[in-house]
């Protein structure tokens, strides 16, 4: 996906996109020394493009590299370990 994100030319390779838990986000991108934000239009784009790929992926045509499935249980294992510390 190509789009134009604060005058700049950016490609988003969904292709490489994996699931995440927000703690492990270690910073924003920053211009200036403002944090970037993505416009509605181009994070619905994101999202719409991306549960297409998850749709895809359901009937067997997987575009992801890196194993979603497994990062996907291990996600899960980590929610379910911190929510028993709390």
């Amino acid at each position: 996906m190509i789009c134009e994100i604060a005058g700049q030319q950016f490609v988003i390779l969904l292709q490489n996109a994996f699931p995440t838990l927000e703690k492990y986000i270690d910073h924003p991108h920053m211009i200036n020394e403002k944090p970037l934000k993505v416009i509605n239009s181009i994070k619905n784009e994101i999202l719409n493009n991306f549960k297409y790929l998850l749709a895809l992926k359901k009937q067997g045509i997987n575009l992801f590299f890196p194993n979603i499935d497994e990062i996907k249980k291990i996600k899960r294992k980590l929610i379910i370990f911190q929510n028993k510390k709390l």
